[in-house]
């Protein structure tokens, strides 16, 4: 019995944390191009977390970046981490924040599913499967 519960909370990091990922999407890119990662962070719980770090096994890189405009010019830069204040959601979108995928190992095709490691200061790693899109 106590194995059983051990069990049920280990495969059940992220509904205990209060931190849930929706809408994981990768873009379609080819061997060796860069792609980019969305998604929404949903924060249930009652404290805030911080995801600080993204990984992903199909890309030589990724990290976190954010889209900026200044003096009419757009750019994107990474950012070290991203806060995720208490019952709200967040969202990794075009022209906001994103997961930057730096050199793909792999044609990454619509339809294909790929796995993202979120790494959060709480919550702790959420691995989660985004679908290639265009």
């Amino acid at each position: 019995m106590i194995a059983l519960l051990i069990s049920i909370l280990m495969l059940t990091p992220a509904g205990h944390s209060g931190i849930s990922i929706k809408d994981a999407t990768v873009g379609v890119a080819a061997k060796g191009m860069s792609s980019a990662g969305f998604f929404e962070i949903v924060n249930d719980s009652d404290m805030p977390d911080t995801l600080y770090g993204v990984k992903a096994s199909f890309a030589d890189m990724a990290q976190l970046h954010e889209s900026f405009r200044k003096d009419g010019m757009v750019g994107m830069r990474p950012v070290k981490f991203v806060a995720v204040p208490a019952k709200s959601t967040f969202f990794f979108k075009h022209g906001g924040h994103h997961v930057m995928l730096m050199n793909v190992k792999e044609d990454l095709k619509a339809g294909d599913k790929v796995k993202l490691e979120l790494l959060f200061k709480r919550a702790g790693t959420i691995t989660v499967e985004a679908t290639v899109k265009h």
